[in-house]
């Protein structure tokens, strides 16, 4: 996504009053990230075990819709087995519920429960045989739940913890109430686990952009001035040298002597000469950088120049060397501030990216100034380009002795020769003037260009070695999309436990519940290619439903510290949901809109156009990898229903028949849900005295 750094950024909100704006896309400020990734890519040629892979990294990551696609077509392809299948499972019953499966696939699930037997008998088949007899339990009313939750119990942990994660909205009243321990417990402990606090920033920190450093400015000499110095040399080599033979033809030893003395005079004053005046330039420059002015940023205040403004001053203000006083750092270093600033402007400006994705660099220049500063080298150009007192006394002293051993040679020659020795001394003379001041003119150029191009170099590698540190740091801080989903589903289970202990609810009294996760305004945003999007800032809504009506509880995760904060819940009878309604503006983007008896349109985003802009992929596909990221379809369904039927939505039985379906005697279920739990506590107790 581009950013315009030279326009004020307005972005407006037209949302009336009741909506809940789920995103609202900003051009400058938290652009959303496009992470460089091959998790979920598929070749063209793919085979059927690489479908089945990346099927696998859509599943543990949060997108069961497109896994139960790539795992349908690996198995049509002849890639088969107890483990495929029990991944197909999972796909199909992950973030739904057995209401939400269509008549066509509940008569594959109910086919394919008969073909179970088949396969090798391993721990992917009794994983598989155990969801059979809760799918079983859920549809034969009267069946004792029992052997399920022990055929459960019974699994690895491996198979046991994907039922429970991905079976969560299927396993609900008793069956739900039995694990729901050992839940909420695995929960709590991996909100935090994985050194989340530290690295969940890397998710949304976008890719640092590569270095670059400022090349030095070609030579100001051209060709002409080159041909002219080159022209004017000749002509005062030729008046020189017909001075000088005169001198040799006068036959006196003395204009001879002075003449050869002239010439050493006149090389020690040119080489001694180009290298004061150098010198004296360099300091001149290097003296302007470091102690210019800080000067005034005239650029919009959203614009990109302003925000690199910011940033170095943020860099600056808190990068103060040890022992130094901030007023004298900031002080001392406002001018090298501003040259830095302006090169970066410089360097970033045409491509019109974020700020964000340069402030490595800006780190990067200021550590490298304070580190100047402590070690005194800050201002050791100023020892380098001093200009020697053996330079200025050779030159002063040569200078000095050029002009009489000139004046005894023209003294000398000119009874020989008056009009053309004297023609020969003003020639010389005015020839030697054009040619030290273009000499010297292209001595300093061609001297400044090569020490420039030389700091150039060694600026181009320092600033690429700190790239290449900082992206390697990003990633191995970066969280991958697994740990991502599960630390989200951790924030989300928590959320529901406590929403069922403020209401004092068991799982008993729950009929169904749907979790719709929206970004909330300003959340940062990152994505991989082909996966979904997640925020910085989520917008959790739970919607629990039973025998009395719906609790709608509203709760924001802070999801970079782990917070939830911001609770806000809503209670309406079944009747009271007067109608449900999806908007879809384009292709790519939903509303949600909810409408009480008793209350005005509720509008909540689903998904926003603006977050596909960036991406090359095929944008709906997109959307609907983020509605089902957002468990918009369990949600939709859920309140469809009760807008449509009311309270006899819950009576409803799944299979359509009419019967209910609790979860299977509830008595029962209650007392070994009792004792199951315990024994899972039990074990995961052993396990974790063992590990340690």
């Amino acid at each position: 996504m581009t950013t315009d750094e030279d326009a004020t950024d307005s972005t407006t909100n037209t949302a009336e009053q009741g909506s809940t704006v789920g995103i609202q896309a900003s051009h400058v400020e938290n652009s959303p990230v496009f992470h460089e990734s091959t998790v979920y890519y598929v070749p063209p040629d793919a085979s059927a075990s690489e479908q089945y892979a990346v099927g696998l990294n859509y599943l543990a990551n949060g997108v069961p819709s497109q896994a139960r696609e790539l795992i349908s077509k690996a198995i049509a392809r002849g890639h088969d087995g107890g483990e495929i299948q029990f991944h197909w499972m999972l796909a199909m019953l992950s973030k739904r519920s057995y209401r939400d499966l269509t008549t066509e696939e509940r008569n594959t699930v109910d086919r394919f429960t008969q073909t179970v037997h088949a396969y090798a008998d391993d721990e992917w088949k009794r994983a598989l045989q155990a969801i059979c007899e809760l799918l079983s339990c859920l549809t034969e009313v009267g069946r004792d739940p029992g052997r399920a939750l022990q055929e459960l119990h019974d699994l690895q942990p491996l198979q046991r913890d994907q039922i429970i994660q991905h079976l969560d909205l299927v396993l609900t009243g008793g069956i739900k109430d039995s694990l729901w321990a050992e839940t909420r417990r695995m929960a709590k402990e991996g909100r935090f686990g994985h050194d989340r606090l530290q690295r969940v920033w890397a998710y949304f920190h976008p890719d640092p952009i590569g270095p670059r450093a400022r090349p030095p400015a070609e030579e100001s000499t051209t060709l002409a001035d080159r041909i002219r110095a080159l022209v004017w040399s000749c002509m005062f080599v030729t008046a020189s040298g017909y001075l000088g033979w005169l001198a040799l033809i006068h036959a006196a030893p003395l204009p001879i002597l002075a003449y050869l003395l002239a010439i050493v005079a006149a090389c020690v004053a040119a080489h001694s000469g180009r290298e004061w005046r150098y010198r004296v330039e360099r300091l001149a420059a290097k003296e302007r950088a470091y102690r210019g002015r800080a000067g005034t940023d005239r650029t919009p205040d959203d614009g990109f120049a302003s925000r690199v403004s910011r940033s170095f001053a943020h860099y600056f203000a808190i990068y103060v060397p040890d022992g130094t006083d901030r007023p004298v750092w900031l002080h001392g270093t406002r001018g090298i501030h501003k040259a830095l600033r302006d090169e970066v402007v410089e360097l970033y400006r045409e491509d019109r990216v974020s700020v964000d994705r340069v402030n490595w660099l800006i780190r990067h220049l200021v550590s490298d100034v304070k580190r100047q500063w402590k070690n005194g080298s800050l201002w050791a150009f100023r020892e380098h380009h001093r200009t020697p007192t053996v330079v200025k006394v050779s030159c002063v002293l040569a200078l000095l002795a050029l002009a009489p051993l000139v004046a005894v040679v023209v003294v000398a020659v000119v009874p020989t020769a008056p009009f053309s020795a004297v023609v020969a001394f003003l020639f010389a003379l005015a020839s030697g003037r054009a040619v030290a001041v273009g000499r010297l003119r292209i001595f300093c150029e061609r001297q400044r260009y090569a020490e420039e191009h030389q700091d150039h170099e060694h600026e181009e590698q320092s600033r690429t070695d700190a790239y290449r540190r900082w992206k390697a740091k990003l990633e191995s801080t970066r969280p991958s999309e697994g740990e991502m989903e599960a630390w989200l589903n951790c924030d989300k289970t928590m959320v529901l436990n406590d929403t069922l202990a403020h209401y004092r609810l068991s799982w008993r009294d729950i009929i169904a519940y749907a979790f719709l996760q929206t970004p909330t305004r300003g959340a940062k945003r990152a994505c991989m290619p082909d996966g979904p999007w997640r925020f910085s800032k989520y917008d959790i809504r739970l919607f629990l439903v039973t025998q009395d009506g719906v609790r709608e509880v509203g709760t924001e995760i802070e999801f970079e510290r782990g917070i939830l904060n911001n609770q806000d819940r809503n209670n309406y009878r079944f009747d009271a949901v007067s109608s449900v309604y999806v908007a879809r503006k384009s292709p790519v983007s939903y509303t949600l809109e909810l409408t009480l008896t008793n209350g005005p349109t509720r509008n909540i985003q689903i998904t926003d156009p603006e977050l596909q802009a960036g991406s090359k992929e095929d944008v709906e596909t997109l959307a609907k990898i983020n509605l089902d990221t957002a468990g918009f379809t369990h949600t939709l369904h859920i309140l469809e229903g009760i807008a449509a039927e009311g309270k006899t939505w819950i009576d409803r039985d799944p299979r359509g028949t009419g019967d209910s379906d609790p979860d299977c005697q509830p008595s029962t279920v209650s007392d070994l849900g009792d004792t199951l739990a315990f024994h899972i506590a039990s074990r995961s107790a052993e396990r974790r005295d063992t590990t340690v």
